[in-house]
């Protein structure tokens, strides 16, 4: 199956989390996430193509609760808003901080899909 890009509003029913979004950065951030993932993927590329879009989209704080974005990049474990309290593990925050596919959910499906596709042993320095 040849990728399409998803309507926005499909892209919303897989990905309910980003229900603020709006057309020009999903257009803008599909385009990066297209111009990453190629055919090499083959039958995942539809679906690579989507990850790598939610994990931009999530790495810009786009579809996180109001100053969750900002509080998770300050490293913070834990935090309580009236009576409710959430912890977040401290390997979870490490992730997200450091970067990278590991930082969302979305990256580490997507991380999951390259190395069933591209993992395997590499030669490194053979004469």
């Amino acid at each position: 199956m040849a990728y399409t890009r998803l309507p926005l509003n499909t892209f919303l029913a897989k990905y309910p989390a980003f229900t603020t979004l709006t057309d020009q950065p999903y257009a803008a951030w599909a385009t990066d996430a297209e111009a990453e993932i190629g055919e090499s993927y083959g039958t995942m590329q539809q679906k690579a193509t989507e990850l790598l879009t939610a994990h931009f989209l999530a790495s810009q704080g786009i579809g996180l609760a109001a100053g969750t974005a900002a509080l998770l990049a300050t490293g913070a474990t834990s935090f309580k808003s009236g009576i409710f309290s959430a912890s977040i593990a401290e390997s979870v925050v490490a992730a997200r901080v450091k970067g990278g596919l590991a930082s969302t959910t979305y990256g580490q499906e997507l991380q999951r899909i390259k190395r069933r596709l591209f993992g395997g042993p590499v030669l490194v320095g053979c004469e």
